[in-house]
């Protein structure tokens, strides 16, 4: 594990913290090792990685699998080379975000060794009808925006939204 990425996408994070945050993936770490690994371990976060409590808490994250499902155990890792199952797959989102999720499940482990997370969040009429937004025809022949777009520096600035 790449504790040195993990932590500078914290870091990364952290600075975000302005802006709704939808993150998934595997952290190769367990959140809580009572029900997160099918047998009890002192594995959990390593120092200098990401400690997924601590991130949730700092940014006002949810794990929105372990929200609709708390106590439960159900694990995304099968290990065969240590006989053990771990959750350490997860889909974060900002607690704000949390409104809009109808369901979240975990896929059962069939062939890889990883399986998803699953998370279905009702977004709402987006896209359809005359809300859809469109790119002003008028502004393709304008001369001034034009130039305007390219002169260096103009499209350049702080990233307001980022994947990760």
């Amino acid at each position: 594990m790449d504790w040195k990425f993990n932590h500078g996408v914290c870091r990364l994070l952290s600075s975000l913290s302005d802006f709704p945050i939808l993150l998934g993936g595997d952290f190769n770490v367990v959140a809580n090792l009572l029900l997160d690994r099918s047998h009890a371990g002192t594995a959990g976060w390593e120092p200098g990685g990401c400690n997924i409590p601590d991130l949730c808490k700092a940014l006002d994250l949810v794990d929105v699998w372990r929200i609709l499902h708390p106590g439960e155990r159900d694990y995304t890792h099968l290990s065969r080379a240590h006989t053990t199952l771990s959750c350490i797959d997860y889909f974060l989102m900002s607690s704000e975000l949390f409104s809009l999720v109808r369901m979240a499940d975990i896929a059962p482990i069939q062939i890889s060794d990883h399986v998803w997370v699953c998370v279905e969040m009702s977004l709402g009429r987006h896209g359809s009808g005359p809300r859809l937004w469109r790119f002003r025809r008028d502004l393709y022949t304008d001369i001034n925006f034009r130039k305007y777009l390219q002169v260096p520096g103009h499209l350049s600035g702080s990233m307001q939204h980022c994947w990760v």
